[in-house]
């Protein structure tokens, strides 16, 4: 009789062919028989069990030691099975496990570049929100700041305009004013109270301390309340000099008028010349397009304008009085209609209007006698006369 493990495998040779790889190092062939191993395993414990009982039923005691002997080797080879089941089961388990992490590497790979995104971008985001938060909390600091400015800016300009009413002397309200002239809400409000103040007040020392604030800078944006203000002055100022007028002293009597008559008629004559004097450094920059010269009802006097372009420009109801318009610009000037000039050597005009000419001519011609212009200059009839061939021959 066969003994030991040996004659055990051979009585169990076809269950154990069932369950082993008939190519020897085949891996690939046994892990795809895992219901044929099983039952392989299941075939040698069977076997095992049946040799236990034999050896329980045999005769002899030689007999029993053989199956028992076969009995141990058969559960030896099936321990043997079972750890290749579990090693292989482990294995199998490793192979799994490697494919889903070869499966989740391209996940992982993004997650881990989302992490480091998230891991750079989270400084920045706080930095972001931080200047946000700074940002918003100065833009309300700043408008509250602003507000409140606004608020005593306006409380001020009120008390300035209260003040002003009140009285139109050198004050510390018309010191205030002169302030307002340069800010963008009041700017406009302010310069016309300047010009109000100014038209109607007495006070030389008064007017030149506001006028040259009201009209700086000196440009064509001015013009228009330079002429408003002129204009103004003028209308208090000329009839008091015809009231005044002495003709046969050709002097302005002064004692013809009242005590605030007088005031007013000193303080238009010692500030028009100013006002004349600003309107021509106007004049004399470069005209805008398409801007005409609107010269109507002034009262220009005392002032150098040489080399003004007067050309095409208003003269209605305009008075010259001791002005020089030496090389002045007057061609094409058909608005003349009240036009006066005295003291003021017109002829030395650089071109003019035939119209204009021939009134000029009928209306105020040279007197030899006469002083003319700012600084009462003398003329000759010889150079009148030449002035006029001149001005003749270039009629068109």
């Amino acid at each position: 009789m066969p003994s030991g493990p040996a004659s055990v495998m051979t009585s169990l040779r076809i269950p154990m062919d069932a369950a082993t790889p008939t190519e020897a190092g085949n891996v690939e062939s046994f892990t795809d028989r895992d219901d044929s191993v099983s039952e392989q395993l299941r075939q040698v414990r069977a076997a095992a069990l049946a040799l236990l009982i034999k050896a329980q039923k045999a005769g002899s005691a030689a007999e029993m030691a053989d199956a028992v002997e076969k009995a141990a080797a058969a559960l030896k080879t099936a321990t043997e099975i079972s750890n290749a089941l579990a090693d292989r089961a482990k294995v199998t388990q490793e192979i799994a496990n490697l494919k889903r992490t070869n499966e989740s590497a391209p996940k992982r790979e993004r997650s881990d570049r989302l992490r480091d995104y998230v891991a750079i971008l989270t400084p920045l985001v706080a930095i972001i929100t931080l200047a946000a938060t700074i940002f918003s909390q100065t833009w309300q600091f700043v408008r509250s700041e602003r507000s409140k400015r606004e608020d005593a800016l306006n409380a001020q300009w009120q008390d300035v305009v209260k003040m002003i009413s009140a009285s139109g002397s050198l004050s510390p309200a018309v010191v205030q004013l002169q302030s307002f002239l340069q800010s963008p809400k009041y700017a406009r409000q302010a310069k016309v109270a300047a010009i109000s103040l100014l038209a109607n007040g007495s006070d030389a020392a008064f007017f030149m301390s506001l006028f040259g604030t009201t009209f700086t800078p000196v440009n064509w944006s001015a013009m228009e309340d330079l002429v408003q203000l002129d204009r103004a002055l003028g209308a208090r100022g000329l009839p008091l000099a015809t009231k005044s007028y002495d003709a046969e002293k050709n002097i302005n009597d002064k004692t013809r008028l009242t005590k605030e008559e007088v005031a007013s008629f000193t303080y238009v004559e010692e500030v028009i010349p100013t006002i004349t004097s600003r309107i021509g450094s106007v004049l004399k920059t470069p005209r805008p397009p398409g801007v005409q010269v609107d010269l109507s009802a002034t009262y220009l006097r005392s002032a150098d304008w040489k080399g003004i372009d007067l050309d095409a420009a208003n003269l209605e109801g305009t008075y010259f009085l001791y002005m020089d318009l030496r090389d002045v610009e007057l061609a094409n000037v058909t608005r003349f209609s009240g036009l006066a000039v005295s003291s003021t050597a017109w002829w030395e005009a650089k071109s003019i209007s035939k119209p204009l000419l021939e009134f000029l001519t009928a209306n105020f011609p040279f007197k030899k006698d006469s002083g003319y212009g700012p600084q009462n200059q003398r003329y000759e009839q010889a150079a009148y006369d030449a002035a006029m061939v001149r001005l003749t021959s270039q009629l068109k």
